[in-house]
């Protein structure tokens, strides 16, 4: 009995469809993945920064005459005039900021306000330096008194409620030389499910923070000097704590519940971690579309484990005056006034343009 004669090639073949074969498996499956991703990132809610709203004059005028933080003047007192304050003219051009740095804004709104969009009651910029391997988080002090494009001088707070995300960027631009990349929001009641989604966060509370969270915030959290871990609800108390000190401790005690809730996440298995962000995709607000966040995550993502994390607040210790101000006859408010803004322009070149 003959045997066949293999034909020459049959080898070569075979090779060729298991690689097609491979090949349109690998293909299915990423088609499967960028469908997936593409679900998880379509159910973040969007702001166009082209089209946000701004207040009209007489929203305007309604906010100057209602302002919780305006209060009557001590005829006893001698407080210095908002009028006398003035800005650098030669401060102009934005920091320059190197190729590998990426600037991310984070924005915690206060939404206790129906009529017009609330306040920014937390601005903190993420810095991620690639090459150097840092994330710096630098708070912006809400009551620094600056310059916002198309209306008079106010709190840097003020600038979110004014013209949205649109118009904060450009405040931090004209007075501090701010370029960002991308704006990421949450408002009091998506930043407690964040964190209760996670799990709560761990804080060590000093004594005075821990009696506050107990006996003066009405809640009677039952927490003791020491680490702790807080609940969503509790961690958000905390974040907005400046009764016992002032907004500076307030902006460190934020950036330590944002640094304990990137510690709970990346220490996640990978499967939580999808489950997770199923979850969070939606509490989040950006202006960022989906091919700008993957192509953040894909370059982040891989230093963010190991990175070294700094933080930092602008304006910095000792670049300005502060304390109450006239702001109208009889009427006082409270402001960071008189801002050394090149010398915070310098604290934030040596982040933008770390090597």
């Amino acid at each position: 009995m003959n045997k066949k004669e293999k034909k020459p090639g049959g080898w070569k073949r075979i090779v060729l469809t298991v690689f097609c074969v491979l090949l349109a498996l690998i293909l299915i499956l990423a088609a499967c993945v960028g469908v997936y991703v593409n679900y998880l990132l379509n159910k973040i809610p969007r702001v166009d920064l082209s089209n946000e709203s701004t207040i009209s004059s007489s929203e305007l005028e309604e906010l100057l005459n209602t302002d919780p933080d305006v209060s009557p003047i001590d005829p006893s007192e001698s407080l210095p005039s908002i009028e006398d304050v003035t800005f650098p003219t030669d401060i102009t051009e934005p920091v320059e900021k190197a190729d590998h740095v990426i600037n991310i804004l984070l924005i915690g709104q206060d939404t206790r306000s129906s009529k017009v969009r609330a306040r920014s009651d937390s601005m903190i910029l993420v810095t991620f330096n690639t090459e150097a391997k840092t994330v710096t988080l630098t708070s912006f002090m809400r009551d620094a008194y600056v310059q916002i494009p198309g209306y008079k001088p106010h709190k840097l707070n003020h600038a979110y409620q004014y013209g949205g995300m649109s118009l904060l960027n450009e405040t931090l631009k004209v007075n501090f030389g701010v370029e960002v990349d991308g704006n990421v929001e949450v408002n009091f009641s998506q930043f407690q499910k964040i964190i209760d989604l996670l799990g709560g966060v761990e804080i060590t509370l000093t004594e005075a923070e821990a009696d506050y969270l107990y006996y003066g915030s009405g809640k009677q959290i039952e927490v003791t000097a020491g680490r702790n871990h807080l609940s969503g609800e509790a961690a958000l108390m905390y974040a907005r704590l400046r009764e016992i000190d002032s907004d500076y401790q307030r902006t460190e005690r934020q950036r330590k519940v944002l640094m304990s809730l990137i510690d709970a996440y990346k220490n996640q298995p990978i499967d939580q971690m999808l489950a997770l962000l199923e979850e969070i995709m939606g509490l989040v607000t950006t202006n960022m579309d989906n091919s700008e966040i993957v192509g953040l995550v894909w370059e982040l993502f891989p230093m963010i484990a190991s990175a070294e994390y700094k933080t930092q607040q602008i304006p910095a210790h000792g670049t300005f005056d502060q304390g109450d101000v006239q702001v109208r006859d009889g009427l006082k408010n409270w402001f960071q006034y008189n801002i050394d803004f090149e010398a915070n322009r310098e604290i934030l070149r040596e982040i933008f343009e770390e090597e």
